[in-house]
């Protein structure tokens, strides 16, 4: 009796196939498990992007405010009101000023730290908040990894007032520019994106109004 040959269904399935679908199988998963990796790397940069954006902007109003409550008197600090009319504007990675807020006229440091990539806005004494006394710190804004390009560009206004013969020039810081940058980490920050933060006129209120006072004065010349 001749026997018959088994057909491929019942020879089930052989070594080579199985090896060949546990191949395709694993490059399948590593395929699907390098896209996850892509997607939640992904995630986190947007992540660090978006909080790193919620910071700056922390920082920028924290440093609006303060610049338009700066007082006329005592005068700015750093950069030093200039003697003499500049000629090109004053920049700066620091400020120092004393400001009018909550009753009191605190002093107030913006600083960026260039070895560091922090930038820190601080106010101390009274005014800062309820209850603050002379020697009392508070922390407005601090954020890592500010690109050291940041700065502030500081506009100049000078009013030449002349009496009996006699010339006085007084300058003004008037108006400030700010702009921060957030960069790529310096110091391991997380990972984010450049993002670039600008406010390019803030006004000094107080000094603004105390150069149009000295504008109006008699025998007085300038701009503010």
């Amino acid at each position: 009796m001749r026997r018959r040959r088994p057909t491929r269904d019942e020879l089930g399935i052989s070594l080579v196939e199985i090896l060949i679908a546990s191949l395709l199988f694993s490059i399948v998963v590593v395929s699907v498990d390098a896209s996850v990796t892509v997607v939640q790397s992904r995630q986190v940069q947007v992540s660090d992007r978006t909080q790193a954006l919620d910071n700056l902007q922390v920082a920028q109003q924290a440093v609006t405010k303060d610049i338009h409550a700066a007082a006329a008197s005592p005068v700015w600090t750093t950069p030093a009101v200039p003697t003499s009319m500049p000629g090109t504007p004053i920049t700066a990675t620091t400020l120092a000023f004393n400001a009018s807020l909550g009753g009191g006229t605190p002093l107030i440091n913006i600083s960026l730290t260039t070895a560091t990539h922090i930038l820190l806005v601080t106010c101390t004494g009274v005014g800062c908040r309820p209850g603050a006394g002379a020697g009392t710190v508070v922390t407005q804004a601090r954020i890592a990894n500010v690109d050291s390009s940041s700065l502030f560009t500081l506009t100049t206004k000078e009013v030449s007032t002349t009496a009996n013969s006699v010339t006085t020039n007084a300058f003004f810081f008037t108006t400030v520019a700010s702009t921060l940058i957030l960069d790529t980490p310096k110091v391991g920050a997380p990972k984010m994106f450049q993002t670039n933060l600008s406010d390019p006129n803030i006004v000094a209120n107080n000094i603004e109004f105390a150069c149009q006072d000295a504008l109006g004065a008699a025998g007085a010349t300038g701009s503010c």
